[in-house]
C-alpha cells in the first residue's frame, strides 16, 4: 500500500510500507544529539513520537524523512514548523 504524503511548499515523500523507528535510529538519521532531538521536539520542528506500548514509543520513518529533507533544503523555521503540523494532521488520515 503506498501512502502520499503532502507537505507545505511541495515537499512530496512517498511512503510505500509504513516505518516505525525508533530514538537512536531517528537520532542517526538527523545526526543530532537527544537534548537537541527534544528540544526541536519541544519547539515544533520535530514530530513527537507516537506510543508503541505502555513502555514504548516510536517515530514515523516518512516523518523524519520529511524533516530532514527540509533542514537539507534550507527551509526556515517557520516552514519546517508548518510541515510538522501538517505531518501531524496527516497521521489521522494514514488508516483512510
Amino acid at each position: 500500500m503506498k501512502h502520499t504524503v503532502q507537505t507545505p511548499k511541495s515537499i512530496n515523500v512517498q511512503t510505500p510500507d509504513l516505518q516505525i523507528i525508533r530514538r537512536p535510529q531517528a537520532l542517526t538519521m538527523l545526526g543530532i544529539s537527544k537534548s537537541n532531538f527534544h528540544n526541536k521536539i519541544n519547539a515544533g520542528l520535530l514530530p513527537a513520537a507516537i506510543t508503541l506500548g505502555a513502555n514504548s514509543k516510536g517515530y514515523f520513518k516518512h516523518e523524519v524523512t520529511a524533516v530532514l529533507i527540509a533542514m537539507a533544503t534550507d527551509k526556515s523555521q517557520e516552514e519546517i514548523k508548518a510541515l510538522v503540523k501538517s505531518l501531524i494532521t496527516q497521521r489521522q488520515h494514514l488508516g483512510s
